[in-house]
């Protein structure tokens, strides 16, 4: 069924510090896991009043992102920030349809890797404000505002994450389905990719189980037809 929910200030403001919050908890503080795409974009979702669409948006950017598991120094994308848009955008899409989904997940998805590039900053500035270990170590409570300070800055990345690239996701969201075959073309694209990264990461776990491969064909067209279905 055809939806619309029409954004406005409160719940761009809302989304922003939504984002920031999701962006803080995949590192910062406290690591409850709502940064996983699919929390993230439940909520943005939620905020446009839509947290069903959010979900959707949010499984495809969980597909994609199960390729990069965040251990040790690998790079990965800020998925919080990008989860919050994506879910956010695709609620207030109008109901557009698979195209409009697979357009929210791709902004979402390159939000995602802005975010990683920006969290390497971050990273950079916290090396700075903790460069001064021994004085720190002497000062316990200097020591706690410059931690303090380091996760304020994660939530005020996160925070202008989301608020600069919510609206132009937005208005893709809504454009691209209606150009003459771009939606078409950006919906099999970004499925494509959600289904490759899915299997990837599922065939990873595999191993030599050969045998229940077909589980995991069977679960790839079931999930591919849910969501042509659900949107």
């Amino acid at each position: 069924m055809p939806w619309h929910a029409e954004p406005d200030l409160w719940s761009w403001i809302v989304a922003s510090l939504l984002g920031g919050l999701t962006g803080v908890d995949a590192v910062s503080w406290p690591q409850a896991m709502v940064s996983r795409p699919i929390v993230a974009a439940t909520i943005g979702g939620a905020v446009m009043g839509r947290p069903a669409a959010g979900l959707l948006a949010g499984a495809l950017l969980e597909l994609l992102a199960l390729r990069h598991q965040p251990f040790g120094a690998a790079r990965y994308p800020d998925t919080g920030p990008a989860g919050v848009v994506a879910g956010a955008a695709y609620a207030a899409s109008g109901g557009g349809g698979v195209a409009a989904l697979a357009t929210a997940a791709a902004m979402g998805w390159a939000l995602g890797w802005v975010g990683a590039r920006t969290v390497h900053v971050h990273r950079t500035v916290n090396g700075h404000l903790l460069a001064d270990d021994a004085a720190l170590a002497a000062e316990p409570r200097r020591l706690e505002r410059r931690q303090r300070l380091a996760v304020g800055l994660d939530f005020l990345r996160g925070t202008l994450l989301t608020a600069t690239f919510l609206v132009p996701a937005v208005l893709a969201a809504r454009l691209v389905p209606a150009a003459h075959g771009a939606g078409a073309a950006v919906a099999a694209g970004a499925l494509a990719a959600a289904a490759g990264a899915g299997a990837g990461a599922g065939a990873g776990g595999l191993g030599r189980a050969r045998g229940r491969w077909w589980l995991l064909t069977a679960g790839l067209a079931l999930g591919g037809l849910a969501v042509w279905g659900l949107a």
